[in-house]
């Protein structure tokens, strides 16, 4: 993976001091400190927005899955077939698991989500994000085996009594919290279990666990993305939670843009002028990040805040509400192995690799580069990975690509792409240390003229 920074390890040293002071680590607010240092106004009003990316993305995606299409709060929405080229709702969706989705919403009182136990050896995990897109929680089988358990959900600062039979709290920054389920399902027969197993895994707010008679849902006036900007919206979001307060400092250095204001505060001119162009400056910075997996993309607030906000985004854009690295290891390729784009109209490809070091399982999944969706094609085939190639004879896997899906219904090791640009994300369940520090790396992708 690309880096901005790279580390030099020199071998002397004196008196047991090193030779040359490691670089100090370029975040959020170091680099906010020396954009108001030097006066740069146009490059903080891009850090701005660099900061509020991940935050206004966060917010547009729950206004148009949840307010536009009134779905209820703190209620799982299940899929119970493996998402393909029909299921739009949400950008680079694997095509591995079964999915349980929805948002918590803690205004008013915690949630308690129960997840049953699952039978030996079946992937499962539970996995929240807050408005940031920082990573509140991740367990399941990789962690607890086959243990399911009783976990709470409440927002920092919450003081109340935690009922017995919960095995663990979660305190997280913002009441509005995105939650996604995950459950293997081999196919065939293993669906029917897949599917019992997700019908008993639920979400119930404090007072209905209790059996008792709860308090009023919050209610709040969700800003029409199309009629707001970046600044208004993320506003709107730091005005609940804990967010801003631990990210008081660096807001205040964006105050001058508005940011951090009472909702319902008018820019001025001067403002919305800097606003739009931090937009133009920072989403040009965002989408030309050079990185190409997922290391210090996707994790924790301790994780996301340690770099610039920019790579933080740029996660957000590649893989929105993804797993942090020790889960599962992204992978994007948009080029092949000669530096040019995958463009299923002009070319075929192949790749051919020893498995990747994992504890869980991978796959290799192909989507259109114009809609960030999997595309339809005659197979009904998206991905192929481990439980669904035939390995070589020297243990080893190859992948036949084409947008041609004629004749190929019964190779195993065939998977279709669009007809036009595409990019393929490799996705690596439970990685093992080969993967995370580079010693087994992903294959570039061959290009075959097409027949």
């Amino acid at each position: 993976m690309k880096k901005t920074l790279l580390a030099v390890t020199l071998a002397g040293t004196f008196l047991c001091t090193p030779l040359f002071a490691s670089p100090a680590p370029v975040t959020p607010l170091t680099e906010a400190t020396k954009a108001v240092a030097t006066q740069d106004t146009r490059q903080l009003a891009q850090l701005a927005y660099e900061y509020a990316f991940s935050i206004d993305e966060a917010y547009k995606y729950f206004y148009e899955t949840v307010v536009k299409e009134d779905y209820p709060l703190n209620q799982f929405q299940n899929i119970r077939i493996l998402a393909d080229d029909t299921y739009t709702a949400h950008p680079t969706i694997n095509n591995d698991t079964l999915h349980l989705m929805g948002w918590m919403d803690l205004g008013a009182e915690p949630v308690i989500i129960t997840v049953p136990d699952h039978d030996e050896g079946r992937y499962w995990l539970f996995h929240t994000m807050n408005m940031q897109h920082f990573t509140d929680s991740a367990f399941g089988s990789p962690d607890r085996g086959s243990k399911g358990g009783i976990f709470m959900y409440a927002v920092e600062g919450w003081e109340g009594e935690v009922p017995a039979s919960v095995d663990e709290v979660i305190y997280v920054e913002h009441p509005l919290v995105k939650m996604m389920g995950r459950i293997m399902d081999l196919g065939g027969d293993d669906s029917p279990k897949a599917q019992k197993l997700m019908d008993q895994w639920s979400v119930r707010t404090l007072s209905e666990f209790l059996g008792q008679k709860g308090p009023k849902p919050k209610q709040r006036n969700y800003p029409n993305p199309e009629e707001t900007n970046w600044v208004e919206r993320t506003n709107f979001i730091l005005a609940e939670g804990t967010m801003r307060q631990h990210d008081a400092e660096l807001i205040n250095m964006f105050a001058q843009f508005g940011l951090g204001a009472p909702q319902g505060t008018l820019l001025t001119k001067q403002q919305q002028a800097d606003i739009e162009q931090a937009q133009k400056d920072g989403y040009k910075h965002i989408e030309n990040a050079p990185f190409n997996d997922s290391r210090d993309l996707l994790g924790t607030r301790e994780e996301m805040t340690a770099v610039p906000s920019y790579q933080h985004a740029y996660g957000t854009l590649l893989g929105q509400w993804g797993l942090p690295a020790e889960h599962t290891m992204y992978t994007v390729d948009f080029l092949d192995a000669e530096g040019e784009k995958l463009d299923g109209s002009k070319y075929d490809y192949s790749i051919t690799f020893q498995a990747p070091d994992v504890d869980s399982f991978w796959s290799y999944t192909a989507y259109s580069n114009k809609t960030r969706l999997m595309e339809y094609n005659e197979l009904n085939r998206h991905s192929r990975g481990d439980r669904t190639l035939k390995a070589n004879a020297d243990g080893s896997y190859t992948i036949n690509m084409s947008s041609n899906t004629k004749g190929k219904e019964s190779d195993p090791n065939f998977l279709p792409i669009p007809n036009h640009d595409w990019y393929a994300i490799l996705r690596m369940y439970t990685p093992g240390s080969d993967v995370r520090n580079d010693i087994w790396q992903a294959p570039k992708f061959q290009k075959i003229e097409k027949k």
